[in-house]
């Protein structure tokens, strides 16, 4: 899918971060020195945020949110869209973005929508305000994505418990003067890729998927957790995602030299140093923040933006893309102008 959809903007960007720290480099007593030493190495990741037991991704999602609306100044009642985007909802149903439409305060009148998308989730869910903007059907629209991914990853999984963390983000979109270029591609022949197995219809929960087994690499896992194909990952995107991001360009007749930020998702600061290289632009412009945060799955994108643009951004904003890839497998850019959007630095209060 290729469009550009006209008359809106990214009005302002906000994020939440528990308060626990967990430095990856305790876990040697667990996984050993020399195993985590290699996965830092391999990753950049060094530190993650883990929420408590009693918080959820929608918990996370409406402290951003409040935090937004709070600086914005803005009247709750003129919120008249929210999308929810996570894999970790509160519950299988209702729909957690009707709760927070509740928990937010927001009016009646409110149309709201989850989205269960992961490491692509941020763009899917911009996608879903501008067009809802588009059509008139709103004027301000809050995209709020996070997850509470590590709950997912068995503890003796070392390849994944080392690699994401936990983050809330909440973005506001609007009416306004810019355009979105948007690049949206999916591929549902990788969905076992990237995957819990079991907890749905198709495999129920049940003793017999609580059973741990152990891969090549001595990570344990059951049906019940999540499950990732590294390497086919890596090489998806590496592949798919340059390209993705140059059709992109020329739909909006830019230069990839004319683009002041590129804000990829953040898997981890090797996939996309390696993404940087594929595309040949300068690594000035190719920020990560993952060494910090980890991978946060759907909130990736908000979290980078919230915590290096906040205060006297070193990028030009007026050409920007961002670009979000993960499971499914699915993956798309956006490229806009966030020279008038506010960001305001991640809080964890």
């Amino acid at each position: 899918m290729r469009t550009i959809i006209n008359n809106v903007q990214l009005k302002a960007v906000a994020a939440w971060l528990p308060q626990h720290v967990e430095e990856m480099s305790v876990l040697s007593a667990l996984y050993g020195e020399a195993e985590v030493s290699s996965i830092i190495k391999a990753t950049g990741i060094q530190q993650v945020r883990i929420a408590d037991k009693d918080i959820t991704a929608a918990d996370m999602c409406q402290y951003a949110a409040e935090h937004l609306i709070n600086r914005e100044g803005i009247d709750k009642f003129d919120i008249d869209g929210l999308v929810f985007v996570s894999q970790t909802p509160d519950y299988i149903l209702p729909a957690t973005s009707i709760s927070l439409q509740n928990r937010l305060g927001l009016s009646k009148d409110t149309v709201c929508i989850d989205i269960h998308y992961g490491c692509s989730g941020f763009i899917y869910g911009l996608f879903q305000a501008a067009s809802w903007i588009s059509c008139k059907a709103c004027k301000k629209v809050l995209v709020l994505c996070g997850d509470t991914t590590t709950r997912m990853i068995n503890p003796l999984d070392k390849s994944l418990r080392m690699v994401f963390g936990e983050c809330g983000t909440a973005t506001l979109v609007t009416e306004g003067n810019f355009s979105m270029g948007f690049h949206i591609q999916s591929d549902g022949s990788g969905a076992d890729r990237l995957i819990v197995p079991a907890g749905g219809s198709r495999i129920p929960l049940s003793h017999a998927t609580a059973k741990v087994e152990y891969d090549k690499d001595g990570n344990g896992r059951s049906q019940n957790d999540l499950f990732m194909d590294g390497a086919a990952i890596f090489n998806f995107a590496v592949t798919q995602v340059p390209k993705n991001i140059k059709v992109l360009l020329e739909d909006m007749q830019w230069e990839k030299e004319q683009v002041g930020l590129y804000a990829l998702h953040q898997a981890n600061e090797f996939m996309v140093g390696y993404v940087r290289k594929m595309l040949k632009v300068n690594k000035d412009i190719v920020p990560t923040n993952s060494a910090y945060f980890g991978n946060t799955g759907p909130a990736t994108i908000p979290l980078l933006l919230s915590d290096l643009c906040s205060e006297n951004s070193l990028y030009d904003l007026e050409r920007t893309v961002m670009c979000g890839f993960g499971v499914g497998l699915s993956w798309g850019s956006i490229a806009t102008n966030l020279a008038e959007t506010h960001f305001y630095k991640p809080i964890n209060k």
